[in-house]
This record gives C-alpha cells, sequence and structure tokens, in this order.
C-alpha cells in the first residue's frame, strides 16, 4: 500500500512539473512576442520599414518620403541600375579630378530657384539675383524658376516677371518637393554652371562674381560660400543647400534624391569623395527663417519620422560609398509646361 502511494505521489509531482514546466514555455512565447512587437515598432519609427516603397506610415501618419513621377524608383546604392559611364572616360581617383569631359553646355551659368509658397518672398529673391556685379559685363547667363505646384506663387510671378532678364518660368504638374523640381530644373538649364538657391533667401550681390572666379581657376566642380541668417550675426556656416555647381557632376552623379527633405545632405555626401569642393570662407547670402522652412515645419523638421529616415539611409548607404559607380543614382524629374507671359 506504502509503494502503490508513494508511486502515485511521484506520479502527481510530475504531472504538476510538466504543467508548471508548459506554463513558463507559453509565457516565454508570450513574452517574447511583446517584446519583439515593441522593437519592431521602434525600428519602424526610427528606420521606416521600407525604404523603396515611397510611402511610410508612422503613428498615424501617411508620409510620402519619395514623390517619384516615374516607375524608376531609388534603391540602395548597390542595387542602382548604372547609367552610361562614359561622360567622364580618365576619372583618376588619386586627385579625385575628371578629365576629358565633352563640352556640352555654354559656357554661363544658369541660377536654379524652386518655389512653393513663396508669393511673400520671391520678388526679394529674384531682385538680388538681377542685382548681381556679374552681370555687368556678362549676359550669358539664366534665370529658371520651377513653381512646384502652386497657382498662388504662379500668379504673383505673372505680375512681376517682366521685370527681369533671361527669365524663363515653369509650372511642376504637381507638388513634386523641391529636390525633384530642382533636379527637372537643372536637366532644362542650358549654361554649363548650375547655380541652386531658394526662393526666400537674399543673393548678396557679389555672390555670383566670386563663385564664378573660383570656378574658372580650373579643377573645380563646386564652390560653396557662407550664409548668415536675417538678424542672427552669430549663426554663420557654410550653405548646404545653396551652391555652383558644373553641369556634368549633375548629370553624371544623378542629382537629388526625391526626397522631401534634406536631399542636400545626401548629394554631398554621396559626391564629395569624387569632385573637388572649393569652400570660399566669405558670407555671400542671407538665410530666411520663417515657418514654411523644411527644417521647421514639422513634418520635415528634426524630429520627424521622415528626416530620422533620411538619416538612416546617410549613415546606412551614402556614408559607407567608396566606389565611384555606386554614388551614380537615377535621376527622378517631374512633369512640366513653360509659362508665358499672358
Amino acid at each position: 500500500m506504502k509503494k502503490e502511494s508513494h508511486f502515485n505521489s511521484n506520479i502527481r509531482n510530475l504531472v504538476y512539473l510538466l504543467l508548471y514546466t508548459i506554463i513558463i514555455i507559453i509565457s516565454s512565447i508570450k513574452i517574447y512576442i511583446k517584446i519583439s512587437k515593441k522593437i519592431k515598432n521602434i525600428r519602424k519609427k526610427i528606420k521606416g520599414h521600407n525604404p523603396t516603397s515611397g510611402i511610410e506610415y508612422y503613428e498615424g501618419q501617411i508620409i510620402d518620403l519619395a514623390i517619384a513621377p516615374s516607375k524608376e524608383i531609388l534603391l540602395p546604392p548597390s542595387e542602382i541600375r548604372l547609367k552610361n559611364l562614359s561622360y567622364c572616360p580618365n576619372y583618376t581617383p588619386k586627385d579625385k579630378q575628371f578629365s576629358e569631359i565633352p563640352i556640352k553646355y555654354k559656357n554661363g551659368v544658369s541660377i536654379i530657384v524652386t518655389a512653393y509658397k513663396m508669393k511673400n518672398f520671391i520678388k526679394e529673391t529674384l531682385d538680388s539675383i538681377s542685382n548681381q556685379t556679374y552681370f555687368i559685363n556678362h549676359s550669358n547667363y539664366e534665370i529658371l524658376i520651377g513653381v512646384d505646384g502652386c497657382e498662388e506663387t504662379l500668379n504673383y510671378l505673372y505680375t512681376i516677371m517682366d521685370n527681369y532678364s533671361n527669365l524663363r518660368i515653369f509650372m511642376m504638374e504637381k507638388n513634386y518637393g523641391t529636390f525633384i523640381t530642382t533636379n527637372t530644373m537643372m536637366s532644362i538649364a542650358k549654361y554649363d554652371n548650375l547655380i541652386r538657391f531658394d526662393s526666400d533667401d537674399i543673393m548678396l550681390p557679389n555672390l555670383i562674381e566670386i563663385t564664378m572666379k573660383e570656378m574658372e581657376k580650373g579643377n573645380i566642380d563646386k564652390v560653396k560660400f557662407l550664409m548668415e541668417n536675417f538678424g542672427d550675426s552669430n549663426l554663420i556656416r557654410y550653405a548646404a543647400g545653396q551652391f555652383l555647381i558644373k553641369h556634368w557632376v549633375i548629370d553624371y552623379f544623378g542629382g537629388f534624391m526625391p526626397w522631401i527633405c534634406e536631399a542636400d545632405a545626401e548629394f554631398y555626401v554621396r559626391t564629395e569623395k569624387f569632385i573637388v569642393v572649393k569652400n570660399v570662407p566669405i558670407i555671400l547670402m542671407m538665410r530666411r527663417i520663417h515657418e514654411n522652412n523644411l527644417t521647421i515645419n514639422k513634418n520635415t523638421n528634426s524630429a520627424s519620422f521622415v528626416r530620422k529616415w533620411n538619416q538612416f539611409y546617410l549613415e546606412s548607404f551614402s556614408r559607407k560609398i567608396t566606389n565611384i559607380n555606386d554614388a551614380v543614382i537615377i535621376r527622378v524629374v517631374g512633369d512640366y509646361k513653360e509659362i508665358f507671359y499672358k
């Protein structure tokens, strides 16, 4: 009887042990699933979950990361279909120079200005461009304005456009964003030097004269300069998105990513190893700060998901480029129509 009772007790203990083990396993699985979901959500918020889809969801918001008019969406550099690289056949990585570049464009400068909701600022910008000292002795220039799908800005330009020489205005079919609009205007530009400039900032009178003199010294591909914020002389730094650059550089490397913001930083990081950049330590422009700035807007400021995703891309891909071929992307442009005086 005692043996049977002892046997039953062992069976009962074994059953209890098995039940406890099952409960622990189930609880562990549930905890693992919860932790995995939290980690996945954190990664989505910081990195984005599909960098080639163009659409991301973040805290209930739909964010368009890359408004591309074509089906050729941008991929990480290692997966990008390469363009014909014969444009600069004798690249020598030792001195980071390109040689025997075909002369494709007229000698001069094209000023590229993109404008969205800039009715209140664009006249002052155009005045600062047209008053450049460089134009006293040079007529080989053009000012290209890409209106990024904003009827209000376009209608205002109709009222002032005849005040400016060598001005061409283009209306984008929709609001593509400043960088696709910039790519589009650069593909239209006819001169061998390009200046990218924003429609709410001010050129100081000698910006083009000084930067063109540097470019004409030879062996320079891009000229950068200092900028100062309006009313804040303590905040002086090199402009990131405003510069003078050789047209062939844009053609060769494919221009800007079709991002809402920060594509100018990505372009710099992706190309800086392969071109010669001249930094001019002179303040040549004034930057205006207002609520429509990409750095101020809540959807594109430093705390936004879009900028965090862009930073992830920069760290993961662009900063690791060591081969010139991997720095070449497919240039994304938008549909447009040229505007003439009514």
